[in-house]
């Protein structure tokens, strides 16, 4: 008996030697596996046996073969590659998205803004000069164009990330699906209490990599299995089933997790970290943000330079025009949002004089033709406008799928002045430039077809709008101007209600000096108007007047032919061309994908938002750059705290051959020496 329990003792270390020189073995064959976590032996001693009343050992066995590993570590190197990739996809498209604004070229938009404000000085130097003319409209049609491409650029750049985000997905499927298959093989291998050690790396692996396209959270089951869930809750992988992400909404590009009964749901907001992360907060947030600024600048530009160049006429009046921007609902109020119109709430109450003129070039009636606008609720529409127009001899207007046109009768034509109420420019009649985004500006057809309706000059018309004091009552009527002066020097007349009541009962008094006061009597109708001195006259239109009600009138003295234009006027080219140094009130947007936009209203000049912009993304790139640095320094000290935890030392796994190998020598020698001790025994018999 004792001899056999040597034996056995002996076998029994054999067979665990030899396993442990197959566990270093397959330690040594991994020791370049991504992920993979050094194995060892765990070797537990038999139960002894009571054998002539000792307790005497039966050898020993391998017990179990466990994993180096610390999940916590695993868990927190996962986290951080997760902010790594992120902050590296982002760097990646921010390097691209900074060429796009190159500020270094001829072709910048810094560089083709100086440009234009430049071609409109050189205008304004030589007012009828068609080289000058055909430079500005160059210009304008390069600086239309780069618009056009940078806005487009962006959008190519949203599709690319959207690309990006659809290819993520597929491969986020995939990686949930292999990863339910492992739980399932997890559970069968470890179902008579083995652990499934490579089994448990492989679907660790997975896991890393899910990690790094998108933040999520992990939970071990009791039963060995891993649930994968999303920041927000949604469940990917549950035992042995996952659950698809895909790509849906509206404009098929927000990332929808399919719950338990089948609906999706929205998780776009929520995936801040990982490659997926990061192409989001790319598209939604920095690119969507520098294209609403771009459109911001561009809105603006568009439309301080129409709203001046409406106030103009160029080397001929017009014979036709139509408006470049289209109303939705011809019935709905200019002014309001309803009507369509891009620039609607640029559209205030005022008036604005259409002169028509005959085949000499002469004023027909010497005066022009005032057309009151009125923005609020039940004011002017574009069907009420294009019938006000029509009521003037000699001019005739209709509506085409939302857009004005004005034509004027064999032998005729015409030109706008004085538009206090900023119309012309909202609808696009006698403008530089059409559309009111980066990616919709262009250059006016008209003016493509004949640069000489480049509005340089502006009429002469030496009486100046109405202006109301600020401290009128509300709902009160208003009241128009008309002339020529005559007078030999520049004055203001100031105009006071001194009886409240309508146009047909009221009674005002005027004056040049406010000293000096002519009191005079509406009592002859709607429409009422009476001549002030030096043929300045006012008309108190259809409406109520509040006692006290005020309004000033400035006008100048005579500079030429009332209602003419003079080739070498450049009064309006003088006026754009300033408006490179005037402040505008530019709304910026402050995006966050999460909580939603936020807007607030800056005063500057366009060129200087547009430098504050790209700066800007300076500070935005910069930002990208030690996010990234910051997450790869937190990644490779864990991963030298997880090396030193489970990697293969290569070192350490020989010695450990060693140590096998001779333990499983001394193991034979014991089967050597009990052999002997046969051989001995019955040479004695």
């Amino acid at each position: 008996m004792g001899m056999i329990s040597i034996l056995d003792i002996a076998r029994t270390a054999l067979s665990t030697q030899q396993y442990g020189i197959e566990v270093t073995g397959h330690n040594i064959a991994n020791v370049n596996t991504p992920e993979y976590s050094r194995q060892s032996p765990v070797i537990v001693a038999e139960d002894p046996l009571k054998i002539s009343g000792l307790l005497l050992g039966r050898g020993a066995d391998v017990g179990s073969v466990v994993r180096a590993t610390d999940q916590l570590v695993e868990n927190r190197l996962m986290l951080e590659k997760s902010g790594m990739l992120s902050s590296q996809e982002m760097e990646n498209y921010m390097r691209i998205f900074e060429g796009l604004f190159n500020e270094n070229s001829d072709t910048s938009i810094s560089a083709l803004l100086s440009e234009f404000w430049n071609s409109w000085h050189d205008i304004s130097n030589n007012p009828s000069g068609v080289p000058e003319r055909i430079a500005l409209y160059e210009q304008s049609s390069l600086l239309s164009e780069q618009l056009n491409i940078l806005s487009q650029d962006l959008t190519q750049i949203e599709t690319d990330l959207t690309g990006a985000v659809k290819t993520g997905i597929e491969r986020i499927n995939q990686l949930t699906g292999e990863i339910a298959t492992l739980n399932r093989q997890v559970i069968t291998v470890e179902s008579d209490g083995n652990t499934a050690n490579d089994l448990r790396d492989q679907r660790n692996a997975r896991i890393s990599e899910l990690y790094g396209y998108l933040d999520v959270q992990t939970f071990e089951q009791d039963n060995g299995t891993i649930t994968v869930a999303t920041k927000r809750g949604g469940i990917l992988v549950s035992g042995a089933e996952s659950f698809d992400l895909s790509l849906g909404g509206t404009n098929g590009n927000r990332v929808l997790w399919e719950n338990s009964s089948g609906t999706p749901v929205d998780i776009t907001n929520y995936l801040t970290n990982g490659k997926l992360g990061g192409w989001l907060e790319m598209r939604d947030g920095i690119v969507a943000k520098y294209k609403l600024d771009l459109d911001a600048v561009a809105q603006e530009f568009i439309w301080s330079v129409n709203e001046q160049h409406s106030q103009g006429v160029g080397l001929e009046a017009f014979s036709t025009g139509t408006g470049t921007s289209a109303v939705s609902d011809t019935g709905e109020e200019l002014g309001t949002q309803a009507s369509g119109l891009n620039y609607y709430d640029k559209i205030s109450d005022g008036t604005l004089n259409l002169w028509v003129y005959d085949s000499s070039g002469n004023v027909v009636g010497a005066k022009p033709n005032t057309i009151i606008i009125d923005a609020d609720a039940s004011g002017t529409t574009l069907t009420s406008l294009s019938g006000a127009i029509n009521g003037i001899a000699n001019i005739t207007s209709s509506i085409t799928d939302g857009q004005l046109t004005v034509n004027a009768a064999a032998g005729y034509t015409f030109a706008f002045s004085d538009d206090t109420s900023s119309v012309l420019a909202a609808l696009g009649i006698n403008t530089l430039f059409s559309g009111a985004t980066a990616g919709g500006i262009g250059v006016n057809d008209k003016i493509d077809l004949n640069k000489n309706y480049i509005a340089a000059a502006q009429l002469h018309n030496n009486v100046g709008p109405a202006v109301a004091a600020s401290t009128n009552a509300a709902q009160t009527g208003t009241i128009t101007t008309d002339g020529p002066y005559t007078g030999t020097a520049d004055a203001t007349y100031y105009v006071e209600i001194t009886t409240a009541g309508d146009e047909t009962n009221t009674f005002f008094r005027w004056s040049t000096d406010q000293t000096n006061w002519t009191t005079v009597n509406l009592g002859d109708g709607g429409g009422a108007t009476r001549t002030l001195s030096n043929g300045v006259t006012v008309t108190f239109n259809t409406g109520t007047y509040a006692l006290n009600n005020a309004f000033t009138v400035a006008v100048t003295k005579p500079v030429g032919a009332y209602g003419t234009f003079a080739d070498g006027d450049n009064t309006n080219a003088l006026a754009i061309a300033d408006l490179q140094y005037t402040d505008t009130a530019i709304t910026r947007t402050t995006v966050d994908r999460i909580d939603g936009n936020t807007t607030e209203t800056v005063t500057a000049t366009i060129e200087g938002y547009y430098h504050a912009t790209i700066g800007s993304i300076g500070v935005a790139s910069s930002s990208i750059l030690r996010a990234k640095e910051f997450n790869e320094i937190m990644v490779n000290k864990l991963s030298t705290v997880r090396d030193a935890i489970s990697a293969v030392s290569l070192d350490e796994e020989m010695a450990n051959l060693i140590k096998f190998q001779h333990a499983y020598a001394a193991a034979a020698k014991i089967i050597n020496v009990v052999d002997e001790m046969y051989v001995s025994l019955l040479q004695t018999k």
